[in-house]
């Protein structure tokens, strides 16, 4: 698969999730919010699921990271 700068792909030898900073011939730089950079190779990558890309937003990992329901607001 081919990727662009900006694509959420899921690393899978680090089993981590970032965004496509850049492409360099088989190997994608990615970043996490964080600031967190590092290489992974093309065919060990692929495109995030919903959940994954949400994870990448302090709202949505928040929602990830909590073990209790959602309470409703009165």
């Amino acid at each position: 698969m081919r990727y662009r700068v900006g694509d959420i792909v899921t690393d899978g030898q680090r089993a981590l999730t970032g965004q496509v900073r850049d492409v360099h011939g088989n190997l994608l730089s990615l970043v996490r919010p964080s600031g967190y950079l590092w290489e992974a190779p093309v065919d060990q990558c692929w495109a995030a699921s919903p959940e994954e890309r949400e994870a990448l937003t302090p709202r949505g990992a928040l929602r990830i990271i909590s073990t209790t329901p959602d309470r409703p607001s009165y």
